[in-house]
């Protein structure tokens, strides 16, 4: 293709706007033909968080307009009964119904299965696995996934991981081994590569925390290492160090981490 001289002809290619405004009319081409390629977000409003969410996923929202008359047969087609109602389509038909004054973290947990590839979505479950201590039922799809793509730095940390949870720990710091400074995950994998040297370190007074932590008891681990610190036992800050490693493998959303960081440093601080 070119102009009229023979030259090439540039042709720009727009990223897919986050927000498309949508009536009666262009409702089939817009959400229904175009739920075909990839699901569509449909609501009355178009909130930050749900915004935010689209530009992230790279995923499209048909916005109504409430105000337009033509567009109440669309609601009620939808059953759209809130202005903060969410529906998603995908293959040309709904397939949930979401309510968007959730809050931001909520929205996302829900809206995040229906704009990933099949690959995130096994991994996002996962990782919800091992979140839940279910390392056995993770470490089935984390192989499988690492062997499709042993690239992926996420996979071969959580893999690793799943493999210190089940005491595959050998297995694990190989995997850890790969995952340079520089690469995704790599302060993690440190810090988990930390953790399965507690399974060394069985000098008093550290010897029964440090124990605990290698068996994955980690809220018992977490309470003996807060133990040592104040009780005054903590003098080569072994304790405090072993529970910011567990802080950093657990995650920074985890329970345990909020919970043992606040004690942490109540006794720190106070």
């Amino acid at each position: 293709m070119g102009d009229r001289e023979g030259r090439p002809t540039l042709i720009t290619i727009f990223p897919p706007m986050p927000v498309i405004h949508a009536d009666i009319e262009t409702f089939e081409q817009i959400v229904i033909n175009g739920s075909a390629e990839k699901a569509i977000a449909v609501a009355f409003e178009a909130s930050p968080a749900l915004e935010k969410l689209a530009s992230e996923l790279k995923f499209t929202i048909a916005k109504l307009d409430p105000e337009d008359p033509n567009n109440q047969q669309l609601a009620a087609y939808l059953r759209l009964s809130a202005i903060s109602d969410i529906r998603i389509f995908k293959n040309r038909q709904i397939i949930a119904n979401i309510n968007g004054a959730l809050p931001e973290a909520e929205l996302r947990k829900l809206i995040l299965p229906f704009f990933l590839s099949e690959e995130e979505s096994l991994l996002l479950n996962a990782e919800e696995n091992l979140n839940l201590g279910q390392a056995s039922t993770a470490i089935k799809t984390l192989q499988k996934l690492f062997e499709k793509n042993a690239s992926n730095k996420k996979v071969c940390y959580l893999l690793a991981k799943a493999k210190v949870m089940t005491g595959k720990k050998e297995e694990a710091k190989t995997l850890l081994q790969t995952i340079k400074e520089g690469d995704d995950f790599y302060n993690e994998s440190k810090s988990l590569l930390e953790l399965t040297e507690f399974y060394e370190d069985t000098k008093p007074p550290y010897d029964k925390a440090y124990k605990l932590a290698s068996q994955n008891k980690y809220k018992e681990a977490l309470d003996s290492f807060l133990d040592l610190i104040e009780n005054k036992q903590d003098k080569e800050g072994k304790a405090k160090k072993a529970m910011i490693t567990l802080f950093s493998v657990l995650g920074p959303k985890h329970e345990l981490t909020w919970e043992y960081r606040a004690k942490l440093n109540r006794l720190i601080y106070i």
